[in-house]
């Protein structure tokens, strides 16, 4: 009777009503009240069971996600501002009748090559008309033209490439030559005997100039770029002088000796030049330095003396506020005399503008205007104002340019006897191809 007073309390107590649990069945509690187990001792056991292990909970697995690999090729970290928009390039362009632009692979902005690796520069250039003005009797009634006294053909061809995958270091070669025939006349007064002559010069020059660039981009930070570059030049020129003396009051032949007379010059120099490109807002300042340069040697041929030539120390700043579609850039440069070379010192003005049609088309525009003065009396002062327009567009992934380069030098008039003869005015007009190609 007791053990059913007991099973039966049990059953009560652990009934879903009563808000208990218990894990003992029947069989359970029969078994331990054999054993002699008190009714407390079978309760204390029926309320905490033990848990067994295939009983616990099992923990929750959550879903799997996919695991994203990290690009091989990391974003390139610069602003959008830096270089030149779009995938232009900037083939080089030499003022054949001055040291006016100084640079290889890009003359007046840091470019690097923001999408793809290498690229491919090619280019043709060609002098189409020329003219020049020049005094020979003194008075402006008396100006000589002489057409196409200027020739010239240049080729470039230049590489990049992206060193790097997660900035814009980059390093870049390029070569260029020019071969140039330059024909003109000039006269000079001579007293001889106490009679007064003039002699009439006609000089032809052919000449080679070869320039190789070497040049590293450092990517300094998202918004700042520093370019050195390793520069070579050789110059070769053959001179070629026929002269005829005429008496100047009677305007007949002199009888004096008149003939011809030829030499050879060669200069080869290299110099080091230091670009940086900082932007700030919506303003890219482009900074240009190159030291002083000279060069010596010996003339070759008939006449024997020293030759020297090269250019001043250069220092530029370009300043371009920088819109969606259309930048607007001012120049200043200067370059100071070589009395050396008797290069002249240059002050260099320069506007230009960039509009982008879209992505395929774009147009750049300069135009600049320089003054050149010397201290020496062999520097003949002049001004200088050159147009340059470009057009480029891409296609097929190419891209082509078309350039047009307008120069005009104008001389001063020195005011004394011996500027009577001089070189008035020149007018050179060039077209540059280049082509642009992804490798």
């Amino acid at each position: 009777m007791k053990h059913l007073l007991i099973l039966f309390s049990i059953f009560l107590l652990s009934s879903p009503l009563f808000g208990q649990s218990s894990e003992c069945t029947r069989v359970q509690i029969g078994k331990m009240i054999k054993l002699g187990l008190s009714e407390s001792e079978i309760l204390e056991v029926c309320r905490n069971p033990t848990i067994k292990s295939e009983n616990k909970p099992k923990p929750v697995v959550e879903e799997s996600k996919p695991v994203v690999e990290e690009p091989k090729i990391k974003p390139i970290k610069y602003s959008d501002k830096l270089g030149i928009r779009s995938n232009e390039g900037n083939l080089s362009t030499s003022n054949e009748l001055g040291n006016f632009l100084k640079g290889n692979l890009s003359t007046r902005f840091l470019n690097p090559p923001k999408v793809t690796d290498t690229r491919l520069y090619v280019g043709l250039g060609q002098v189409i008309y020329s003219i020049l003005y020049t005094k020979f009797e003194g008075g402006d009634e008396s100006l000589f033209s002489q057409p196409d006294f200027y020739k010239n053909t240049n080729i470039f061809i230049g590489i990049d490439n992206r060193l790097f995958d997660d900035n814009l270091h980059y390093i870049s070669f390029s070569y260029s030559t020019f071969d140039r025939k330059i024909n003109f006349k000039f006269r000079s007064d001579v007293t001889f005997n106490n009679v007064n002559y003039y002699t009439q010069y006609e000089i032809e020059v052919n000449s080679n100039l070869e320039l190789m660039t070497l040049e590293y981009i450092h990517h300094l930070s998202e918004t700042f770029l520093l370019g050195i570059s390793y520069n070579t030049t050789s110059l070769k020129n053959s001179y070629k002088y026929d002269n005829q003396w005429w008496n100047s009051e009677t305007k007949s032949s002199s009888g004096l000796n008149s003939g011809s007379s030829k030499y050879e010059s060669k200069h080869d120099y290299t110099y080091q030049t230091v670009r940086l490109q900082k932007v700030t807002d919506n303003l890219r300042f482009d900074f240009v330095y190159l030291p002083e340069v000279t060069s010596k040697e010996n003339y070759s041929g008939d006449y024997t003396g020293e030759s020297t030539t090269g250019f001043g120390r250069f220092l530029g700043l370009n300043v371009t506020k920088l819109d969606y579609k259309n930048d607007i850039s001012f120049g200043y440069y200067k370059e100071n005399e070589n009395t050396d070379t008797y290069d002249s010192e240059n002050v260099l003005y320069r506007f230009g503008y960039i509009f982008e049609y879209d992505s395929d088309l774009v147009f750049k525009g300069i135009i600049s205007h320089n003054k050149s003065e010397g201290i020496t009396d062999s520097v003949n002062p002049y001004t200088s104002i050159y147009i340059d327009g470009t057009v480029l567009f891409v296609y097929d992934l190419n891209t082509f340019s078309i350039n047009y380069l307008y120069i005009n030098n104008k001389h001063e008039d020195l005011g004394d006897s011996s500027d009577k003869y001089r070189t008035d005015e020149q007018f050179v007009n060039i077209i540059n191809l280049g082509f642009i190609t992804n490798l």
